[in-house]
């Protein structure tokens, strides 16, 4: 596993990692972030370069993206293709001990498309935060450019 970590304040959620079968980048990484990362994957920069970047202003974060994605835009067409997943916090509500009921966030990993179904009012409404964004590397793979 390799970890590409930005160093700076407040960029907790600005990473790339990879595993035997996943890439993962942090919701506020933007496109311009990826391109320029030097150790980064060459096939997603093409892929962006190639299919998103006429669409979107570099300084897009991942986050904004897919808060914002509908079925049926190109982007989300792409992202099928990688079989990417994200990873949320979701609102949800927990007993205590001693009764009564406290608010916390349960983390959960959803497919494109259950993402995409929501519009975002609907997420904005249920309280949805996007962490990470998890690109298959078999779906990578399978992508021609």
């Amino acid at each position: 596993m390799s970890l590409n970590v930005n160093t700076g304040s407040n960029e907790d959620f600005k990473y790339e990692m990879n595993d035997l079968t996943v890439l993962y980048y942090g919701a506020k990484y933007t496109f311009q972030d990826i391109l320029d990362d030097p150790n980064g994957s060459f096939k997603v920069k093409k892929i962006i370069r190639g299919y998103l970047r006429k669409d979107l202003d570099p300084d897009t974060t991942l986050e904004s993206l897919f808060y914002y994605m509908q079925p049926g835009d190109e982007a989300y067409m792409v992202f099928e293709q990688l079989k990417t997943k994200i990873r949320l916090s979701v609102p949800a509500t927990r007993k205590k001990l001693f009764g009564g009921t406290e608010r916390i966030y349960k983390e959960e990993i959803w497919k494109l498309a259950d993402l995409a179904a929501l519009t975002p009012e609907e997420k904005k409404r249920r309280g949805i935060l996007i962490q990470e964004i998890q690109i298959s590397k078999l779906g990578l793979m399978t992508f021609t450019v």
